[in-house]
């Protein structure tokens, strides 16, 4: 059973048996199996420029103060889940831990001392814009917060159930730039919702840019799922954002066939699955006067779906759509990467993920089938919400581009978006 145990602090050379004293210029090596990721290893390692198989941060210049994580890679001897405890020190400011690629792990404010426990999938994974798989055996741990100390780390195999994540760009691990700027970076609430986890269950996100529930397949996504979900895991699946711009992938022909069969085979494989509407649009007719629903006949398809095969289904799109119309369209861009209409930021993201998390509780407590009752046990306790700074939801000013372009007007964007989901379905 793999097991490793690091100090990274001087003071904790007594952790446990056999730990591993780390220093500052302790850097990554495969030769080593472990280490700190700098922006020089970066450059050097091509891995290490694919977002998807690294800790998910691209560096850039920017002229404002803002955050500089710190990142540490482990090697590990297969694919799977595997336990990460980790002590850490803070004075009381924000602190994020985040695993694998990018995944948010916690969102803390505290003083002193803090032992936090996760579990974290490890697994291969078909980066955006590539057509193989990319084996991957690496666990990275990133650490974001200007007082926050990570003390020790440990990492150990652990044998828990899977939440696999199946859907767009709405929900997959987005990357995101460095000095860190939750506000202006992209997100897809799969990537947040371990912060609403404990250490009970572990999320494998398999989802991506431009996908539909036909290309999910085609292009090689599903499979991985296929070779590595095990009877007792789930299947979380959301599209419907790229599958409307399709004719053959209407909500009542091919997108329902295909939620269909991912359902049956998914049972056929002893795990479950889960429905998930599309998270909404911040689209709306005559520059806020009143909400552009795009995405209805989708979401329709879902719940018709859910309650023939009896399977549970998490309005996300209801949710999204409400909390945008309640607060308006300017003041819902704060959810949104600055000037998209699509694509929710890290923050945004949160709070999409905490709308699953409650879900899942809700679950739970109904006349469910036992393993979605089991979703009550997987949550964790007294999540926070996200009180950002303002100033962190507006884009970072590039050294070397000190005057932005100027943007495209709020309401061309929206009537572009309708213009190409009508063309494409003609």
């Amino acid at each position: 059973m793999f097991q490793k145990s690091f100090f990274l602090e001087e003071g904790f050379e007594g952790f446990k048996r056999n730990s591993i004293g780390v220093s500052d210029t302790d850097i990554y090596s495969p030769e080593i199996g472990y280490g700190f990721i700098s922006d020089e290893l970066r450059e050097k390692q091509e891995l290490l420029k694919i977002p998807a198989v690294s800790n998910g941060f691209m560096p850039i210049k920017v002229k404002d103060r803002r955050p500089i994580p710190t990142f540490f890679k482990i090697d590990v001897p297969r694919q799977g889940n595997y336990l990460v405890e980790i002590e850490a020190e803070n004075d009381g400011r924000e602190a994020l831990i985040f695993l694998e690629r990018r995944r948010l792990a916690a969102l803390e404010h505290f003083i002193g001392k803090k032992k936090f426990v996760f579990s974290v999938n490890v697994c291969d994974i078909i980066p955006e814009h590539k057509e193989r798989i990319y084996i991957d055996k690496d666990l990275d741990v990133t650490w974001v917060g200007e007082g926050l100390k990570v003390l020790t780390i440990e990492v150990s195999e652990t044998n828990c159930p899977t939440i696999y994540i199946a859907g767009d760009s709405t929900v997959t691990d987005q990357p995101a730039d460095y000095p860190y700027s939750p506000g202006s970076s992209y997100s897809g609430w799969g990537q947040m919702l371990p912060a609403y986890l404990n250490e009970s269950v572990a999320v494998s996100n398999h989802a991506h840019s431009g996908l539909t529930t036909e290309t999910f397949r085609s292009e090689g996504h599903y499979s991985i799922i296929e070779s590595y979900i095990r009877p007792g895991d789930y299947f979380f699946m959301q599209f419907g954002h790229n599958d409307q711009k399709l004719e053959h992938l209407r909500e009542d022909g091919g997108y329902r066939e295909n939620l269909t069969r991912y359902i049956r085979e998914i049972r056929n494989r002893g795990a479950f699955p889960v429905i998930i509407t599309s998270l909404s649009r911040n689209t709306w007719f005559n520059s806020g006067e009143a909400y552009n629903d795009l995405l209805s006949a989708y979401a329709a398809e879902c719940i018709r779906l859910g309650k023939e095969l009896s399977v549970p289904v998490f309005d996300l799109h209801e949710f999204s759509m409400e909390l945008i119309k309640e607060n308006g369209m300017e003041e819902s861009k704060k959810y949104f990467h600055p000037g998209d209409l699509t694509h929710s930021n890290d923050y945004g993201a949160y709070v999409m993920a905490g709308y699953i998390a409650g879900e899942m509780k809700r679950v739970s407590e109904s006349d469910a089938a036992p393993a979605y009752r089991a979703f009550k046990g997987m949550l964790r306790e007294n999540v926070p919400d996200w009180e950002i700074d303002p100033e962190l939801l507006k884009m970072p000013v590039l050294l070397t581009e000190e005057e932005a372009a100027p943007d495209e007007p709020y309401q061309l964007k929206m009537d572009k978006l309708s213009e190409i989901i009508k063309g494409d379905r003609k």
